[in-house]
């Protein structure tokens, strides 16, 4: 939906100069104590699965998703991927049937909120195809540049009227008050000083999910820069996916203030791999770690832009966003997001996660004592296999470049202390080109690993 991904980029840099957190501003403490744990309940691994989307465009007919319509849709179904976000396109019946629902997109140039309730209804049937309704697309671009208003009201004040009025029409008949209702997510960067222009706590009551687009690529300038990994101001231009979500979080401390403590969902979030973006090689790396690093921080939806590059132009970073080229040859990514679905999913009843009594002691190499960059997330399946993912969430790349000076970072060695009785382990582990591999481990009580800037996953079964 958005043809101008470079914009917050620019816009980031520019306001870093005007305003920095104070209290986030102070010297962080490098000798942070590793992420050792006891007693951890799990995630179910299907809940993370389930938060696993990507972006489409079935109405762009000059692109793939036009004219190779059904080789895209194979591509889709084989990626294992349960959410799009796109329009209300007619392709969403179609996609339903092979089991993807769709994240509707919605503006007020489409039609009344009544009409638009109307439209997703009849697109709903005969199968529930359409899980949820978002809010306008970064309307303080596209409403300025369009022209577009509500009720004889821009940006911000019409999309603020708009949204509320979508979500009374949409939870007010019985049909529809199911359909999770999303916010607008802004497409530009706001500094602390002057927040989201859609205000504090404007849209809390008016959403069931916040939106916010927390692009990783252009580093996160609302940050104390010092230097790490070879880069003179670690933050600013690095580049890795929880660059702005968690050491130093500007998406929530910022972009989510309109919907007060409502969960969020990345509506849109990626990396482009053209020749003044990112490598490959990188975005392989990054893709798996960007979901997992998302549903650890509790993001509901994690929708990756885009599925495919839209042109053969490498030149152009709007066009190489994709998981597949524009042939539809797999880049790393593809294969990497591929395997750890086929790894962690789980379909079927709800169940109650068990705990699992471990911890992690880290032992850096030198010049990597920010041992609180080894970050993990804990899940379980149905059948009581836990699953432990392990990454060094370092940044691969320093964005003072273009394209970005690709880094490679040396493994993190660390020892996994099991308490709770495991009766068999199995690590997995990913190479560059996205596939994955399984070793057996000897050991099942105290495992031994060397973490890569690439998920390692434990499979942990209890006796």
């Amino acid at each position: 939906m958005n043809k101008q991904r470079l914009i917050a980029i620019v816009i980031a840099t520019f306001f870093s100069l005007l305003a920095v957190p104070m209290l986030r501003g102070m010297m962080l403490d490098t000798t942070q104590a590793a992420p050792t744990t006891n007693l951890e309940t799990a995630k179910s691994a299907d809940a993370f699965v389930d938060s696993m989307g990507v972006v489409t465009h079935w109405s762009y007919p000059d692109t793939p998703y036009g004219f190779k319509y059904e080789e895209v849709k194979q591509k889709l179904a084989e990626l294992g991927l349960r959410h799009v976000r796109d329009m209300l396109t007619p392709r969403i019946q179609d996609l339903a049937a092979i089991g993807i629902k769709s994240q509707v997109g919605v503006q007020p140039n489409e039609g009344t909120p009544t009409e638009i309730k109307e439209a997703i209804k009849a697109a709903n049937k005969p199968i529930a195809a359409i899980d949820s309704v978002e809010g306008p697309n970064e309307p303080d671009i596209f409403w300025e540049r369009d022209k577009i208003t509500y009720k004889n009201q821009g940006f911000p004040e019409g999309v603020k009227a708009f949204q509320q009025d979508l979500f009374n029409t949409f939870k007010n008949d019985p049909e529809t008050q199911n359909l999770i209702v999303i916010g607008p997510a802004v497409g530009k960067s706001y500094d602390y000083n002057t927040g989201s222009p859609l205000g504090q706590n404007t849209l809390n009551n008016y959403v069931d999910w916040g939106a916010f687009h927390p692009y990783p690529g252009g580093g996160n300038p609302f940050s104390d820069p010092f230097r790490y990994n070879t880069i003179e101001k670690y933050f600013w231009h690095g580049n890795f996916p929880a660059v702005n979500i968690d050491e130093w979080p500007y998406a929530f401390d910022v972009l989510a203030r309109p919907f007060g403590k409502k969960k969020m969902a990345a509506t849109e979030t990626g990396y482009n791999t053209s020749r003044t973006g990112i490598s490959e090689r990188m975005h392989g790396k990054y893709i798996p770690r960007l979901y997992l690093e998302y549903f650890r921080k509790g993001i509901v939806r994690t929708m990756n832009y885009e599925l495919l590059d839209e042109w053969n132009d490498p030149d152009n970073p709007e066009a190489n966003f994709g998981l597949l080229r524009n042939d539809l040859s797999p880049k790393p990514a593809y294969t990497a997001v591929k395997n750890l679905i086929n790894l962690l999913k789980d379909p079927g009843a709800n169940f109650t996660p068990d705990s699992l009594d471990y911890n992690i002691s880290v032992n850096p190499p030198p010049e990597y004592d920010r041992t609180q960059y080894l970050h993990h997330l804990l899940l379980q399946k149905q059948n009581r296999t836990f699953y432990l993912a392990l990454w060094h969430e370092i940044s691969n790349g320093d964005i003072t470049s273009r394209p970005a000076r690709e880094i490679t970072p040396p493994d993190i060695p660390v020892t996994i202390t099991l308490k709770t009785p495991i009766k068999n382990a199995i690590a997995y582990s990913f190479d560059d080109n996205g596939n994955m591999s399984s070793q057996q481990l000897s050991s099942t009580s105290n495992i031994n690993l060397n973490v890569q800037d690439k998920a390692t996953i434990l499979a942990l079964e209890p006796q």
